[in-house]
């Protein structure tokens, strides 16, 4: 019964949102009922980057269905729950359309990266993945959630985690075993206490260092003197799946495995209704404050005013407006700045890192011969220039976010509640598409060739020493002539040698030149694709800010002139509805008071 409750209440609160027409409350409580009705136990995996989330994620359901390995990065969070089929979707999110307009497209379950990451380069809202399996551990309604790296990482990816922090039943921080928590760690730690209080450290990797031990205790100090109350978990998950393989109970336990499951079978289901209280108090305590405060506001304006007072405020109002059009204009004209800066900068970024990486290979080819190496200088080659696409990415990320505060500053404080909304930005893969360097021409130096060019040093050697030796009394052939010739052979045959190695290494040079130059070609065009999505994006975003203080400012004009052409006996009514309406949400509020003390009952 208490889940009708905990609805009811929510409906109520919802239907305050929509008669006040505050569609972000409304919004927000609708996400939140549809959290309540799921009887799903939500559990976050959340840490640093390479720590180890995925690998944990599927060594608690036994199965790879998160990418894992030092070369993975999770960007977008994946949710895995119990399905009696293996199932995988596709979540997107179209803000146009409403906070709760979801749309789920299915795709294949060993392919759900690659969707993703496909979908997030063509600029669609992917919000997660979703993946369900049939497994025991999952059946009970207990669902994780992989989530983007925090901390230390970028603050989109933070942001990204934070959001439905919130909606937990629990957080798993990973924190792998070989060293003791960051500050970084523990600060997202106390920032996502105060959202989700359950928490559980889990210290993964046990098996590549004897010193986890050590590094328990000292976590388990940093925790307390925190003020962080939280399990600790050391586990680790090679050891996890082999025993899965194996079906070795022994090495299962050693694993560490079967404590971190009993908390989320057993202690976390005990918790979760007291978690849904405060889950809804929470959320139907803000919207109701905020209702309250408008209507209050609203109350206040209804006592009768002079007509001059009634000016002050018409002119106020009107000011606003005027400022807020300035406003507008400066910074449409700093983000197009931005943007154009934008352009050059990340071109000429990529040229210059790109110009060290032909230094480097002109470097080489002074000295080197092609032929030997090429294979690996390929695979060099390839790297350096991955290394830098990356490096120019993440510059570029940087710079996005610095130009959203930049355009941020230039907006009303009171307009900026939250940070802007920024798409990740992903480093395209332009090598595959460009085709590799081609091996230097005129690798075959045959035997056949090698002895022609020898004879024909030679025969000059032998010839003019012969004529020499003549004079002297000998035959044209003798121990001189012979002996110049062959001298003279081999010197021909080594110029010979060295002109074909320097011509290898000139084709070489200009080769990879060619190859280096498709290349930032290629990237260019990547980049100025990702700009115009940064713009559109932030243009999007800071227009629709603005449109709703325009909005606001309007309603604000309009209700001031409807008050002065209001009669006495139309404000004296308004009053009294306000006062109604105050109660009922005073009665609302009382409930939700009595909602965190557990004594909510159904109405």
């Amino acid at each position: 019964m208490i889940e009708t409750a905990l609805v009811e209440l929510i409906d109520r609160a919802t239907a305050e949102c929509a008669e006040q027409q505050r569609a972000d409350l409304h919004g927000r409580l609708r996400q939140i009922r549809t959290r309540v009705l799921d009887p799903t136990q939500l559990v976050l995996v959340v840490g640093e980057s390479k720590q180890g989330k995925s690998a944990l994620v599927n060594a608690i359901v036994n199965a790879p269905v998160c990418p894992s390995g030092d070369e993975v990065t999770t960007t977008v969070p994946t949710l895995v729950r119990y399905s009696d089929e293996p199932t995988a979707l596709l979540i997107e999110q179209e803000p146009a359309h409403g906070p709760i307009a979801l749309d789920r497209t299915p795709v294949p379950i060993d392919q759900v990266r690659e969707h993703m990451d496909r979908a997030a380069a063509n600029g669609r809202p992917v919000t997660r993945g979703e993946i369900g399996i049939p497994r025991a551990v999952l059946q009970n309604g207990l669902a994780l959630m992989d989530t983007p790296g925090v901390g230390s990482v970028s603050s989109f990816l933070t942001s990204t985690t934070l959001s439905v922090v919130a909606e937990a039943d629990a957080l798993l921080m990973v924190s792998d075993s070989t060293q003791e928590l960051t500050t970084n760690e523990l600060a997202f730690l106390k920032q996502a206490t105060a959202l989700c209080p359950n928490i559980a450290l889990v210290m993964p990797k046990i098996d590549r260092t004897p010193h986890w031990r050590k590094v328990l205790e000292v976590n388990r100090k940093h925790l307390s003197n925190a003020g962080i109350s939280a399990k600790l978990f050391p586990v680790s998950a090679d050891i996890r799946m082999r025993a899965m393989q194996s079906r070795n109970t022994n090495l299962n336990a050693e694993s560490g495995f079967p404590q971190l499951l009993e908390f989320l079978q057993t202690e976390l289901a005990g918790q979760h209704e007291q978690f849904t209280r405060r889950l809804v108090a929470h959320n139907v305590s803000e919207a109701l404050t905020q209702i309250n405060d408008s209507l209050r506001a609203e109350l206040a304006a209804q006592n009768p005013r002079t007509a001059a007072e009634t000016l002050v405020e018409l002119e106020t109002a009107q000011r606003r407006a005027e400022d807020l059009r300035r406003i507008s204009q400066h910074w449409q004209k700093t983000l197009n700045d931005g943007i154009s800066e934008l352009f050059t900068d990340i071109e000429y970024d990529f040229r210059e890192r790109t110009w060290a990486v032909l230094h480097e290979v002109n470097e080489i080819f002074e000295v080197a011969d092609p032929l030997p190496i090429w294979d690996d200088f390929t695979r060099w080659l390839q790297a350096r220039l991955t290394d830098a696409i990356t490096e120019t990415f993440g510059w570029l990320e940087q710079r996005q976010q610095r130009l959203a505060e930049m355009v941020a500053e230039q907006m009303p404080p009171q307009q900026m509640s939250r940070p802007p909304e920024l798409n990740q930005v992903l480093p395209p893969d332009p090598l595959d598409d460009v085709p590799g360097p081609k091996l230097p021409t005129g690798a075959d130096y045959k035997n056949s060739d090698k002895v022609l060019t020898g004879l024909r040093g030679s025969y000059g050697g032998v010839l003019m020493f012969g004529l020499i030796t003549t004079m002297a009394g000998l035959p044209l052939m003798n121990v001189v002539s012979i002996s110049a010739g062959v001298l003279l052979g081999t010197k021909s045959l080594k110029e010979e040698k060295d002109m074909r190695l320097r011509r290898r290494q000139t084709e070489a040079k200009s080769n990879v030149q060619r190859h280096i130059e498709q290349v930032i070609f290629q990237v260019n065009k990547d980049s100025k694709d990702t700009i115009r999505a940064i713009h559109k994006g932030l243009h999007k975003y800071f227009t629709r800010i603005t449109e709703d203080a325009q909005m606001e400012i309007s309603q604000s004009i309009q209700a001031i002139k409807r008050s002065a052409e209001r009669s006495a006996v139309d404000r004296d009514q308004r009053a009294r509805e306000i006062k109604q309406k105050l109660e009922e949400i005073t009665v609302l509020r009382r409930r939700v008071t009595q909602l965190t003390q557990n004594r909510i009952t159904a109405a």
